[in-house]
């Protein structure tokens, strides 16, 4: 199962690294085929490609369950937005009940009061048909919005804010985004782009999945940046070839 925390801060999903309690992370090797890191004081392994989280080690995973051709398609996001938004205004004992089907219901890889806004994500998107690789439960269950963020940058496909990509870069539907907050960080998904205002599906927002926005959210300095879900060459054959710029989703 998946390895978050107990306790709450403000409603959002906590995440830090090695560098902030260096000694829950020192004699943590995740099988020297990952890194270490922690989510309230808790050390986890975010683990190389090709391998999977199980307890404190990195072992060899089983092939991805990823559906490549899902990957490639521009409409995997409009899948992803419809199943993170029917879990709207529901409490973490409630996501998943509808979906019968694996992953089932989120609870059960989390403890009991634990935190969940990255593992919304990671429910979320292997229930679309494009898993994470690398964390928890085989591969799919990332624990914490530093891992996300580097599974994403690890592929080539995390837009940072403060880039020369970011001015150019409109987030779509199904994308991630990562929050920076006062401390750690927080985890959503991009519902759409309508002018200069971001809507997005958030878990574990206040306790619940909420429906959020953002306007001006280029110039919102706790956006971190955008991992992209979609493959570049789908982007950009969905909008006439113009670099991962496609014009704003409307609601």
């Amino acid at each position: 199962m998946g390895r978050a925390l107990p306790s709450l801060l403000l409603g959002l999903c906590v995440a830090a690294t090695a560098r902030a309690q260096p000694d829950a992370c020192a004699e943590v090797t995740c099988s020297g085929h990952g890194e270490c890191m922690l989510e309230d004081r808790e050390p986890l392994c975010f683990c190389e490609e090709g391998y999977a989280a199980e307890g404190l080690r990195c072992v060899r995973a089983a092939p991805s369950p990823a559906d490549e051709r899902a990957r490639r398609s521009s409409s995997i996001g409009a899948r992803i937005v419809m199943i993170a938004s029917a879990e709207g205004g529901r409490w973490l004992p409630g996501v998943g009940r509808d979906l019968a089907e694996y992953p089932g219901r989120l609870a059960q890889y989390l403890k009991p009061g634990g935190l969940w806004c990255s593992e919304f994500v990671s429910w979320v998107y292997r229930a679309a048909g494009v898993p994470f690789t690398s964390g928890y439960e085989g591969g799919w269950l990332l624990t914490t919005n530093v891992a996300v963020e580097r599974w994403f940058a690890r592929a080539g496909r995390w837009i940072a804010n403060g880039t020369a990509a970011w001015a150019r870069f409109s987030p779509r539907p199904g994308d991630y985004l990562r929050f920076r907050t006062d401390r750690h960080g927080h985890s959503g998904i991009v519902r759409y782009v309508a002018g200069d205002t971001l809507y997005t599906v958030e878990g574990n927002s206040r306790g619940q999945v909420r429906l959020r926005r953002y306007p001006r959210f280029r110039d919102n300095p706790r956006i971190a940046g955008f991992g992209v879900v979609t493959l570049p060459d789908a982007r950009v054959a969905s909008s006439a070839g113009r670099d991962l710029d496609p014009p704003a989703a409307r609601p």
